[in-house]
C-alpha cells in the first residue's frame, strides 16, 4: 500500500476498486453503477470526491475521454498498480502493463461504449435479482479450439435467484471488421467459426457452455448479416450459439425485461429466460474466471 494511504478503505470503496478492475470508467458510469453497491451514492458529487481521495492516495489514475461531447470530456479511472494489489493481494502477479496505463485515443469509443453495456448489464440485472459476477475484463480470457484462439471484449456468468447460471462472451462490433473475406486475416467470419468450433467441444448441458453477444454500435443491417452469416456457418443450427443487439437499444432499454436480442433463427430472447427474473435486493460480485 502507498505510504501516502492514510484514508480507512470501506466497502463503496473496495466496490469502486472492485468496478475499475472490469473496466475504465467514469464517474457518471460508477455513479450509475453503484446502484449495485453495498451502498450507492446519492449524487455524482459524492462520488468524484471519493475519487479524488483514492487518486491522491495512489490507488486510481484517471485520463481525459476524446469523446465527441456538447461539454467538458469525461475522466475514465484505472487502477493503479497498488490499487490491484489492494484487491487481489501483494503477491499476486499483475497484469500487463496496458492494464495500467493511458488509452489509446483510437480506442476511446469503443472501451466507453463497452463500459456502457457492462454497466447497464450489471445495473439492471441487479434489479431483477440477478448477480454479474465471473467477470473477465477485455483481451483477458482467452480460448482456443480447432486452431483459433479467440480474445472476447469481456466475459461474464448470469446467476439468477434461483440459482440458475448463463455464461456470456461479448463481441463489441464497431464495424470497423470486414464480415467476410477470402484472406486469412481477421474478420467476423473467423470469429464465428472459432466461436462454434469451441462451443462444439460441450454438451448442451455442460456449465461450460455460453452464448457469444455480438453488439454492434452502426445499423440494424449489419447486426442481420453477422446473424445471417452464423446460420450459414453453424455445425449444429439447432444450437444457439450466437445472440446480438444494437449498442443503443441495449443502453436505453433493460434486456432483462425487454426481448431485445435476436438469434440466427430470428427468435427473440431476453437475455435470460424471463421466468427466472425475480426482483430482489443482491449485491454484485466480480471474481476474474477462464471460461474454457
Amino acid at each position: 500500500m502507498p505510504k501516502r494511504f492514510q484514508t480507512n478503505i470501506g466497502p463503496r470503496d473496495l466496490d469502486i476498486l472492485t468496478a475499475l478492475d472490469r473496466t475504465p470508467l467514469t464517474s457518471a458510469q460508477l455513479c450509475k453503477l453503484s446502484a449495485t453497491f453495498v451502498a450507492p451514492f446519492r449524487d455524482e458529487h459524492n462520488l468524484r470526491r471519493r475519487l479524488r481521495m483514492l487518486r491522491n492516495s495512489g490507488l486510481i489514475r484517471s485520463w481525459p475521454y476524446a469523446l465527441a461531447s456538447t461539454g467538458r470530456s469525461p475522466h475514465y479511472f484505472k487502477l493503479t498498480r497498488d490499487g490491484y494489489r489492494l484487491l487481489h493481494g501483494q503477491d499476486a502477479p499483475l497484469p500487463r502493463r496496458r492494464y495500467f496505463e493511458e488509452i489509446s485515443h483510437g480506442h476511446h469509443f469503443h472501451t466507453h461504449a463497452l463500459a456502457e453495456v457492462i454497466v447497464q448489464l450489471a445495473v439492471c440485472g441487479h434489479r431483477q435479482g440477478i448477480t454479474l459476477r465471473h467477470f473477465a475484463r477485455e483481451n483477458s480470457l482467452k480460448l482456443e479450439a480447432n486452431g483459433f484462439t479467440l480474445y472476447p471484449d469481456c466475459a461474464f456468468q448470469l446467476l439468477t435467484s434461483d440459482g440458475s447460471t448463463f455464461n456470456y462472451v461479448v463481441e463489441f462490433d464497431n464495424g470497423t471488421e470486414r464480415v467476410r473475406t477470402r484472406q486469412d486475416v481477421e474478420s467476423i467470419e473467423r470469429k464465428l467459426r472459432g466461436y462454434d468450433a469451441h462451443q462444439s467441444q460441450f454438451a448442451a448441458n455442460d456449465p461450460q457452455r455460453c452464448l457469444v453477444l455480438f453488439v454492434t454500435t452502426r445499423s440494424r443491417s449489419r447486426l442481420d448479416r453477422i446473424l445471417q452469416l452464423a446460420d450459414m456457418l453453424l455445425t449444429n443450427r439447432q444450437r444457439t450459439v450466437f445472440v446480438g443487439c444494437g449498442y443503443q437499444s441495449v443502453c436505453d432499454q433493460d434486456p432483462f425485461q425487454q426481448p431485445l436480442l435476436s438469434d440466427h433463427r430470428g427468435l427473440k430472447p431476453t437475455i435470460v429466460p424471463l421466468v427466472h427474473s425475480t426482483p430482489r435486493n443482491v449485491t454484485s460480485s466480480v471474481t476474474p474466471v477462464t471460461v474454457s
